[in-house]
């Protein structure tokens, strides 16, 4: 699996507490599927989702694009079990940073807050985030919702930010495959020339090809999307998780392969529509 040697991003404000970093990456070192990390800020305390490779310069200017004030970084969270790889190098250069992610995780990471079975089929918020997990900040609190989605194959996290009516999500969803990325009329966020790439870049070629169906329109994209959520093995589970997700308000996708959904509901339902019934 692959980032670039020279790791260039484009950052992008969604609101005044919520900055995504953007990037190239290569599954297998062959497949373009992109990355995203997010940034949340909240009066001083800053919280990480989906990590890309550590990188002071990079990790300092996404924040000052929320806040000019002193700020501490607290935690870092590993949405699934693949998603993992970078996590420690924060913990080795962040002094007092917390990881929160599922448990085990595929490449061994020191947990701090630690998501199990107990954990599942229930949304996490309000003061469930001490009662479940531990978490006394404010910035959980008041701000964010969670749902630990342990039936899906990499064990997802998926994250509700209650002000900017958000859903962030890891491999449950992805959007690659937008029409006009084959040929060159739309330009997918982490393949853009800010990181690198000529305008007009084509990410399904060659190897790349099976992207261009990752996408919530695609009947293709749908049956994957789908099967890594384990529908056939735990429906009554995976049911009862989905309906969750759907029971936030959210207008907006973040997924970490791909651009941002903004027709987040319609998306959804077009995935996951026989589950939600």
């Amino acid at each position: 699996m692959g980032y670039p040697e020279l790791l260039k991003v484009v950052t992008k404000k969604l609101s005044d507490n919520i900055v995504t970093v953007s990037c190239p990456f290569s599954l297998l070192n062959k497949l373009n599927i992109g990355a995203r990390m997010t940034i949340f800020h909240y009066d001083g305390d800053v919280i990480v989702w989906s990590p890309l490779p550590y990188n002071k310069e990079i990790l300092n200017n996404a924040i000052k694009e929320l806040t000019n004030e002193e700020y501490t970084i607290k935690y870092v969270i590993v949405v699934n079990t693949p998603h993992n790889m970078c996590a420690s190098e924060y913990k080795r250069q962040i002094p007092g940073i917390k990881l929160v992610a599922p448990a085990p995780t595929k490449v061994d990471v020191d947990i701090d807050i630690k998501l199990g079975h107990d954990n599942a089929l229930k949304i996490i918020k309000d003061e469930m985030w001490t009662s479940e997990l531990g978490i006394t900040d404010q910035s959980f609190i008041k701000n964010l919702e969670l749902v630990y989605n342990s039936y899906h194959k990499n064990r997802e996290l998926h994250l509700f930010e209650k002000n900017a009516k958000t859903l962030f999500v890891g491999d449950l969803l992805f959007n690659l495959g937008i029409h006009g990325t084959t040929t060159g009329t739309h330009t997918l966020e982490q393949y853009c020339p800010e990181v690198g790439y000529e305008k007009g870049f084509n990410p399904h070629s060659w190897w790349s090809f099976p992207t261009r169906y990752m996408q919530p329109f695609s009947i293709i994209g749908r049956y994957l999307m789908n099967d890594s959520q384990n529908i056939k093995k735990y429906p009554e589970e995976t049911k009862k998780t989905l309906k969750l997700l759907n029971s936030w308000d959210f207008k907006e996708i973040v997924v970490l392969h791909g651009d941002v959904i903004k027709n987040g509901k319609e998306a959804f339902a077009s995935i996951f529509g026989s589950s939600l019934n």
